[in-house]
């Protein structure tokens, strides 16, 4: 029988091991170098900004400078979404998602089934 402590140092040991995957490894890369862009940077923090006005727009009944405010807001994010590393960054992040929902799934049907087994 295992104790609580035994199996939280194996999904530890596991978790180090799913860090030197190839998928992992790429997703911790590209959003490294999304840390790094200045450029992206500059334009979240413009996008966040505007997201800020537009709510306080909302809540003074501005329904004309909100609208404004809005057409702002999706410039920026078609500005953003065009950058090649942001396309990149959506893909390893979509990669490294579903092996991790992969290996949730192998867990729960054994454990499941382990279950099963029991019954």
């Amino acid at each position: 029988m295992y104790e609580k402590d035994d199996i939280l140092a194996e999904a530890e040991r596991i978790s180090e091991r799913i860090k030197t995957l190839d998928t992992v490894k790429e997703y911790h890369n590209v959003e490294s170098q999304i840390h790094q862009n200045k450029n992206l940077e500059q334009r979240m923090k413009e996008l966040k900004r505007n997201q800020k006005q537009s709510v306080n727009l909302q809540n003074y009944g501005k329904a004309q400078a909100l609208k404004a405010s809005e057409d702002k807001i999706q410039h920026i994010e078609d500005d953003i979404n065009v950058l090649p590393i942001v396309e990149e960054f959506r893909e390893t992040q979509a990669e490294a998602n579903d092996l991790l929902q992969m290996m949730i799934r192998t867990m729960s049907d054994r454990l499941n089934q382990h279950q099963d087994e029991k019954d």
